[in-house]
Formats: C-alpha cells, sequence, structure tokens
C-alpha cells in the first residue's frame, strides 16, 4: 500500500512538473495589426430634390356616358341585326332591334284619314258661311220690301183707299221676312263656334297624328350614343313591352374614377392633378388621368375626400393596349402639381423609423456608422434621375429632424451593424447627371405602375 502510495505520488508531481515545463516555454504567436474593417456595406448619397406630394385612394371605373335602351312601344321583335351581340361597337342611330310597326301603320292611316274628314268639313263650313251670308242679304232685302209695302197699306188706309185687311196681309209677310231673316242670322252666327270646334279637332287629330308617327318610328329601337353594347335581352319572335329594357349602351370613352383619399389631401390635390391608375391585383397595366372635380365635403364615417378623376382613351386605335372598363377596381396615385423640397432615401434603407448612415472618420475607406431617427412624411414610388436604377421605392422624409442632404445612407447588412461600429464603403452605381438639388427645377419623374 506505501509503495502504491509513493508510485502514485511520483507520477502526479511529475506531471505537475511538465505542466510547468511546458506553460513556462511555450511560444507566443505572432500578432498582425488589422487593416481595416471586416464589414463592407453599400451606400447612397442623398440629396434634396423636388418632389410632387402623392396620394393614394381606391375607386371603381364607371363609364361617364351610359345608356339603358328601353322599348318605347309594345310589339314582337321582327328583326335583329346579326352583328348585334354584346361586344359590339355601335354609333348612334344605328338599329338594334325592330318591333313589328303593322299595328301602328294602321293608327297612323286611321289618324290620317280623320284629318282628312276633318278639314274637307272646315271647307263645307267655308261653302255654307258663303250661301248663308248671301242668304241673309237677300232676307234683308225681302224684310225692306215687305216694311216698304207694309207703310204703303198703312197710308192708304189713311187716305181711305185701303182697308183693314191688306193691311193685316202685308203686316204677316213682313214678320215672315223678318223671322227667315233672325233665323238665317242665327244660322250664320254659329258658324264660328262651328269653326273653332272643328279646328280644336283637326288640331288634337294633328296631335295623335304626330304620336302614331313617333310610335311608328320608336318601332325601331336604336342606339342612343356611340358605344360598346354591353347587353341585348330580347331575340327575334319575342313580345317587348314598354319600358322593357332591350339593350344597355357604354360609352368606353371617356372614364371617371371616384377616388377616396385622406382627408389630409385636401387643400393639397386640386383640379388638374395627374392621376396614375393601376387595377388592383397583379396585371402591369397603367392608365393616366386628370383630376376633374373635387367633392367639397369630406366623409365624416369614413374620413375620407371624394375626387373624381376623368380618363380619356381611344378603344379603337388602343394598338392592343388594354383599356380601362367600367366596373374595374383601381388604386388611383395623384401628383400634385406644387412640389416641395425634400430628402429622399430609398425605403428599405430605413428600420423602425432609424437609418444607418457612414461618417467619415478620416482613415481611407474607413467610416463610422450612426444612427439617426427619421419621420416619413409619405412614400413615393419611381426612378429618380441621378440616382440608382434598380432603386424604385422611396421614402419623403419631413422636413423636421430629417437627415442632411449629401449624407450617406448606408443600404446593406442593416441587421449587422450597431452604432460606431467601423464600416468599409461602396458606393451605389448611378450618376448625378439629371438630379435635383436645393429645391430648384422639376422632380423626378415617376415610373409606371409605382404603388
Amino acid at each position: 500500500m506505501l509503495t502504491r502510495a509513493l508510485i502514485a505520488g511520483g507520477v502526479v508531481v511529475g506531471a505537475l512538473v511538465v505542466f510547468v515545463l511546458l506553460f513556462v516555454l511555450k511560444a507566443s504567436p505572432p500578432k498582425h495589426e488589422q487593416e481595416g474593417p471586416t464589414l463592407l456595406v453599400r451606400t447612397l448619397v442623398v440629396e434634396q430634390i423636388n418632389v410632387p406630394r402623392v396620394w393614394e385612394g381606391f375607386g371603381t371605373a364607371r363609364a361617364m356616358a351610359s345608356a339603358d335602351v328601353p322599348a318605347q312601344v309594345a310589339g314582337r321583335v321582327v328583326k335583329r341585326h346579326k352583328r348585334i351581340e354584346e361586344g359590339a361597337a355601335v354609333q348612334a342611330g344605328d338599329l338594334i332591334v325592330r318591333i313589328d310597326p303593322t299595328d301602328y301603320d294602321q293608327r297612323l292611316l286611321a289618324s290620317l284619314k280623320r284629318g282628312e274628314a276633318l278639314e274637307a268639313d272646315l271647307s263645307a263650313l267655308e261653302v255654307e258661311e258663303a250661301n248663308l251670308r248671301r242668304q241673309v242679304e237677300l232676307a234683308q232685302q225681302e224684310e225692306q220690301t215687305a216694311s216698304r209695302d207694309y207703310d204703303r197699306a198703312i197710308e192708304a188706309d189713311r187716305a181711305g183707299a185701303g182697308s183693314p185687311s191688306e193691311i193685316d196681309l202685308r203686316l204677316g209677310a213682313l214678320r215672315r221676312a223678318q223671322r227667315t231673316l233672325e233665323t238665317l242670322r242665327q244660322q250664320l252666327g254659329v258658324v264660328p263656334a262651328r269653326r273653332s270646334r272643328l279646328v280644336a279637332q283637326l288640331a288634337g287629330e294633328l296631335a295623335t297624328r304626330r304620336i302614331e308617327q313617333e310610335n311608328v318610328a320608336r318601332t325601331s329601337v336604336t342606339s342612343p350614343i356611340d358605344g360598346v353594347l354591353q347587353l341585348v335581352g330580347v331575340e327575334v319572335g319575342e313580345w317587348v313591352s314598354v319600358s322593357q329594357t332591350v339593350a344597355r349602351v357604354v360609352d368606353l370613352r371617356r372614364i371617371e374614377i371616384p377616388l377616396r383619399l385622406a382627408m389630409s389631401a385636401q387643400g393639397s390635390v386640386s383640379v388638374g392633378d395627374r392621376v396614375e391608375l393601376r387595377p388592383d391585383g397583379p396585371a402591369q397595366s397603367v392608365w393616366t388621368g386628370r383630376v376633374a372635380r373635387i367633392a367639397p365635403e369630406g366623409d365624416r364615417a369614413t374620413r375620407t375626400l371624394g375626387v373624381f378623376v376623368e380618363l380619356t382613351q381611344d378603344p379603337e386605335n388602343a394598338d392592343g393596349a388594354p383599356i380601362l372598363t367600367p366596373g374595374r377596381f383601381v388604386v388611383g396615385r395623384v401628383l400634385t402639381l406644387r412640389e416641395h423640397p425634400r430628402v429622399l432615401v430609398p425605403r428599405r434603407a430605413i428600420d423602425e423609423d432609424r437609418v444607418m448612415i457612414a461618417v467619415d472618420e478620416g482613415d481611407v475607406g474607413v467610416r463610422r456608422v450612426r444612427a439617426l431617427d427619421v419621420r416619413v412624411e409619405h412614400y413615393y414610388s419611381g426612378a429618380i434621375p441621378g440616382q440608382s436604377p434598380s432603386e424604385r421605392e422611396w421614402a419623403v422624409l419631413e422636413p423636421a429632424g430629417s437627415i442632411d442632404p449629401g449624407s450617406s445612407v448606408i443600404l446593406t447588412n442593416l441587421d449587422q451593424l450597431v452604432q460606431d461600429m467601423s464600416v468599409g464603403v461602396r458606393p451605389d452605381e448611378g450618376a448625378d447627371s439629371g438630379l435635383v438639388r436645393d429645391g430648384a427645377g422639376t422632380g423626378p419623374e415617376p415610373a409606371a405602375g409605382g404603388g
């Protein structure tokens, strides 16, 4: 046991001696000074440029000119052209369907005959009036003759040459002449009333004739406007009633889009501002319109302002390009006419309302990371002359608390950066030509389809 204990103690002491010798005699590794930062980042020098205020809203397109074409008379459809189908282009006055005009032709013919009869009655009345006037003149002469005979009979009786019977005979003849004259005058007096009645009847018949003529014309149902057929609801042989919708025509040349913008847009948006419209989906179509009207009051429930955009397009000369059709839900970007100098940074450079910039510390190729708090006024989509063409999404910073123009904003490795960290800088691609600085000139041209 003693021997074993001594041997174990000797092994432990020997091991300690070897450890001390190795620790004392170990060689130190060579030291090399670090030549620069280990992290390389890409930066973009931001400038102050003129940029329009952009407001975005949503709306549904609708045609400014459309018409539901009803049947104005009842009847059976006897004609429909083979090209009259949904989607076909029509012009104002083009025939859509024809309704059987037989009944309306006969009614018009009956009205014409009644009018001719009334005109004949008027002509006969003119002849009758002329005859009555001649008869009145003759009756007046007979009455005057009978009156003179009666006066002579009285004078003869006074002279003793006459008799009472002769006086009575002459008096009877005078009374008959007077009654005949009064009867003829009465008949002549009612002629104007009869004429007025016939004239009124003729006028009423002429009005009826015009209505019947219109009904005959209404049997041809035509397009009231130029446009495209949205609906044709009847076929040949079907019976249509009055006010039944036969077709719907939509004019695709002028489209109106009521956009709902934030209430804060009031005072910034004005009539004539350019509006970019794109579908709410994967389609890349873009249409350009103008603000035509602005609602005077906002919607208190949704806190939005109504802006009406008008778009003019030519469906016939679209050259294959898609046109904006009524009923389509679109996103509208209103670019105001008034521009303001603002600092723009790429949208992807902002993380939790902070921007990392690279500050020059004097060493060649080495910069320090500084984190700055920023406030975004609004976002802007589009290419900016003089900046990287790959950057199309920008954040427009508020003037107060914004970063200084000329600062180098870090675009890459943002999740690895910390305050005061040394980094290497690789400038972003892009020339300075065309960049508008210090609030002079005009702003960048937005790219089509920007969000």
